[in-house]
């Protein structure tokens, strides 16, 4: 995983949520809809930049005292994402776990694909869960993976593919929720690549849970459903409150960026009239993606890099890593210097390191 992870937890001392919790999620538990004050008041981080990528857990039902030894009821859990596709933004999995004996009344709040319902709908199931009644028999995840975690991923020199990405979003998201002594029985995942092969995977590192990996999860399994819907308010929530890690671009760069899908005209009109010709795009893109990386080949600078010119137009024979090698045999000044060092008269102190 990405360098500068982080995990916040409501129910965790010196998280924000902890100051004045049950307050401020019992007035967010009765109001209809959400926004940002709401998820700054159950602790999400969403008033600062988000440089780098964080776990969050909402408040955790409390397990049945036989749980731990295997004979107290056990609880169903649903994994799906929100935000694989886009050019921007996070991409975010969640999962959403209940007891088994309560998972029948919690598909009848009508949970439901979140591509299939509004803003405004997603947003008031998503508050519905932050009701007392519900938050005594489920609880809810998400692992929030920033876009320059993404990048750093995906160029990395030994590829790091999306795929592998949602994978261990999964598997941290589902060892999390374990190692906080919920006693999973049955899960329900979202498939990321062939669902046969991702399935028998989890089971061979899930073994005592029983796993089912599907197409169109979302559609099939409320559960899922409520997973569904607390991926996609979050990563929208981020988006409709972006801060930017970039001071100076607060309150001058739009936010009218669409859904960030490269076939979204919103995104490609915004990522035209955004690009800097000399610093390029703010750490809300993704640069791995190919629509980004066309756009900065056409409408940024070219950077061209010292010791890859020669003045004859040859490649250089020393570049950057050579300098630190050991030098040749013979004098100096036979040895052909980097443009770098010729343009900047700089001279051998020493003719062997």
């Amino acid at each position: 995983m990405a360098d500068g992870v982080s995990t916040v937890s409501p129910s965790e001392p010196g998280s924000p949520a902890s100051e004045g919790p049950a307050a401020k999620r019992a007035r967010y538990s009765a109001e209809p809809a959400g926004g940002r004050e709401m998820f700054v008041a159950l602790g999400l981080p969403m008033d600062v930049p988000l440089v780098s990528s964080y776990t969050f857990f909402s408040p955790l039902p409390a397990a049945d005292s036989g749980a731990t030894g295997g004979e107290g009821e056990g609880f169903v859990l649903g994994v799906d994402e929100a935000g694989r596709g886009p050019v921007l933004g996070p991409m975010v999995y969640a999962t959403c776990f209940c007891r088994e004996s309560y998972y029948e009344q919690l598909s009848s709040v009508g949970f439901a694909d979140s591509k299939q319902l509004t803003q405004e709908q997603r947003e008031r199931l998503f508050a519905r869960l932050q009701g007392a009644d519900i938050r005594a028999h489920a609880g809810w995840s998400i692992r929030c993976i920033a876009p320059q975690d993404i990048s750093q991923c995906m160029l990395r020199r030994t590829k790091y593919s999306l795929n592998a990405l949602a994978h261990d979003a999964t598997i941290q998201l589902l060892s999390d929720v374990l190692e906080r002594g919920i006693p999973l029985r049955r899960v329900f995942i979202d498939t990321v690549g062939p669902p046969a092969s991702y399935q028998a995977k989890l089971r061979g590192l899930f073994p005592q849970i029983e796993i089912t990996v599907a197409k169109k999860a979302d559609s099939i399994y409320p559960i899922v459903s409520a997973a569904s819907i607390c991926a996609k308010v979050t990563r929208d929530a981020h988006l409709d409150h972006w801060a930017y890690a970039e001071a100076p671009l607060q309150g001058v760069l739009s936010r009218a960026y669409g859904s960030g899908y490269p076939s979204d005209p919103n995104t490609t009109r915004w990522l035209r009239e955004s690009v800097d010709h000399v610093f390029g795009y703010p750490g809300i893109i993704r640069f791995s993606w190919s629509t980004c990386t066309k756009l900065l080949e056409e409408r940024a600078a070219r950077v061209a890099w010292a010791d890859d010119e020669d003045s004859g137009g040859r490649k250089p024979a020393n570049r950057a890593s050579n300098l630190f090698a050991r030098a040749a045999k013979g004098p100096a000044e036979d040895r052909q210097q980097s443009t770098f060092f010729r343009r900047n008269r700089a001279v051998h102190l020493a003719s062997s390191l």
